[in-house]
């Protein structure tokens, strides 16, 4: 048994010191190379969007504007983009103008991950609908035929 919890302290010990690496790695990166080098190597080292965020809004001077454009730019999704800022209270005008500015600077490399939704536009009343008895559905009016 004592063996287990030895065994169970090591690798929780072990995790996070490897966490800790990797937030003194993405400051010493953003302070070197910028916020865009920063956030492609997260990502390409297996961070989520999430964790990237929580990391970079302790960063004093950054502007979660360029966070967010940064993000779009090195390829995460939008939908985890949104739920990140939103946990870390970065407000929705803020995300928007961060994936305009995506498309601006980057938008080659900007993949499609802002979720598309088709707009509705409503009802179509231009003809009539006929049921199967022979009345008219029509929301107009109800005549029976």
């Amino acid at each position: 048994m004592k063996n287990l919890v030895v065994a169970c302290v090591m690798v929780l010990f072990s995790v996070s010191l490897a966490c800790a690496e990797w937030n003194v790695d993405f400051r010493n990166t953003y302070a070197a190379d910028g916020i865009d080098k920063a956030v492609e190597n997260a990502l390409k080292d297996g961070k989520n969007p999430d964790l990237i965020v929580e990391v970079a809004v302790e960063i004093e001077g950054l502007n979660p504007q360029n966070l967010i454009r940064a993000l779009y730019c090195a390829g995460a999704t939008g939908q985890d983009i949104r739920a990140a800022a939103e946990k870390y209270n970065i407000p929705f005008p803020i995300v928007t103008a961060g994936y305009k500015k995506s498309i601006d600077e980057c938008g080659d490399r900007v993949a499609d991950s802002q979720a598309y939704t088709p707009v509705d536009s409503g009802p179509n009343f231009t003809r009539p609908v006929v049921g199967r008895s022979g009345t008219s559905v029509s929301p107009f009016q109800f005549v029976r035929l």
